[in-house]
């Protein structure tokens, strides 16, 4: 939980800060809006990297174990965000600046890549039967507490010095923050243990590529749709609104979307922890269907609270929100340890839930950020794009439901044929 709520700090920090100062800083001569949507297409490039780091540190975390992979993801990433936190801007080194904060971003992304499937596999695998659930979310209430950290160490920054100042350096003093942070936590992941399950198994060679995706292919499909819902709540109806409220929104200002984006951090590690120990009750994947058709019903009335203007209405389309994101966060973790057998479980959750942030992180909202502008500043296609994530998590979970199934400690496959999975323990 503390590794990975350092790795999304640094990460969605970087998101933060390019929807608000990467623009005139990395992008300059361009229109306002035009430089921040290149701004945010730098933080993109991170997500189509995630893929790979999480194939690279999935593949050394099933082959060699999980510590180490875990270790240098998290190495990889203080190094980055301690890069882009002394990076000159365009005004000091010209078109080297740009192209240097693309390739931090893209080590960033290999590393957020490896971080996230080790950290589950690691919880889970160490859970006792009982609370398989509830260990599998605590990675993610480790995300949802970095982005609060993140928000809430630039709202603080931002309050604290005038424009001017926060555009010369304040902004790379949460960046600095952060490489302190990883220092922290590397002392905590450096006293971790290897699970019994990788004990178990650690003479068991992965298979080739191919046979990963003949075997892990279906499954990675699955968990990849299932989670689309709850990845593009984070960035069409959160770190999105950064971008897209300040320009179309009047009445609103980033500050207002950064205190709304601490609230929402803070009330998702009630909602996740809420929902683990819901599962004991519900089946995981009827949380999960709820998730996403919360996110397509919520859409439009999100957006039509946004557009009021007004600070407490944002603050309220952004609380409720996320409540599919807490559903997704309690349910999802240890459903997607279950469906892959120990000597793919890094890989496989590793690189589901890269893709997911690919489509929902950045093939989805980003072309709706850029068509705001097209229609006018209507926030119809961020909307949009909710519906879409939605459906695409109803789909999801029609698939999951017919997956074999391999819980943390068991000696082999289970398949769940039960209509709500919830009954056995390999469910729970």
């Amino acid at each position: 939980m503390i590794g990975t709520l350092v790795e999304i700090y640094d990460f969605i920090l970087y998101t933060f800060v390019a929807a608000l100062v990467f623009g005139p800083l990395f992008f300059p001569g361009a229109q306002p809006w035009l430089g921040t949507l290149a701004a945010l297409s730098s933080h993109a490039v991170a997500f189509l990297v995630r893929p790979l780091g999480a194939w690279v540190f999935g593949r050394l975390g099933d082959r060699w174990g999980r510590r180490g992979a875990l270790v240098m993801s998290l190495s990889l990433m203080g190094v980055a965000s301690a890069g882009v936190g002394l990076l000159p801007t365009f005004a000091a080194i010209g078109v080297a600046a740009p192209v240097l904060l693309v390739v931090l971003r893209l080590v960033q992304g290999l590393a957020v890549g490896g971080e996230w499937g080790g950290a589950v596999a690691v919880a889970v695998e160490h859970a006792p039967p009982s609370r398989r659930v509830l260990y599998g979310s605590l990675p993610q209430v480790g995300s949802v507490l970095g982005l609060a950290l993140a928000a809430a160490s630039l709202l603080i920054v931002s309050s604290s010095v005038d424009e001017e100042t926060f555009l010369s350096w304040g902004w790379r003093v949460p960046f600095l923050a952060g490489f302190v942070l990883v220092g922290l936590g590397m002392i905590v992941r450096l006293r971790l243990e290897e699970t019994p399950d990788f004990k178990q198994t650690r003479d068991e060679v992965p298979p080739s590529f191919a046979a990963t995706v003949r075997e892990a292919g279906r499954p990675i499909l699955a968990m990849t749709l299932s989670w689309l819902a709850i990845i593009v709540v984070v960035y069409a109806l959160m770190t999105g609104l950064l971008a897209y409220a300040k320009t179309y929104v009047e009445g609103i200002d980033a500050v207002d979307v950064q205190v709304g984006l601490v609230l929402c951090g803070l009330l998702l590690v009630p909602y996740t922890i809420g929902a683990a120990l819901l599962c004991r009750r519900v089946s995981r994947e009827r949380l999960v269907l709820v998730a996403g058709a919360f996110a397509v019903l919520w859409a439009f009335p999100a957006f039509a609270l946004v557009n009021t203007g007004e600070p407490a209405l944002l603050w309220l389309a952004m609380a409720i929100g996320v409540v599919p994101y807490g559903l997704g966060n309690g349910a999802l973790p240890s459903l997607m340890s279950d469906v892959f057998p120990v000597r793919l479980r890094y890989t496989g959750i590793a690189v589901s839930f890269a893709l997911a942030n690919v489509i929902g992180g950045a093939l989805l909202p980003l072309p709706a950020l850029a068509l705001v502008q097209t229609f006018g500043g209507s926030s119809v296609p961020l909307a949009l794009a909710l519906v879409l994530g939605g459906l695409a998590t109803v789909v999801g979970v029609a698939m999951v439901r017919r997956l074999p199934r391999y819980p943390a400690g068991s000696p082999g496959p289970e398949l769940d044929t039960s209509s709500e999975g919830s009954t056995s323990a390999a469910s729970r």
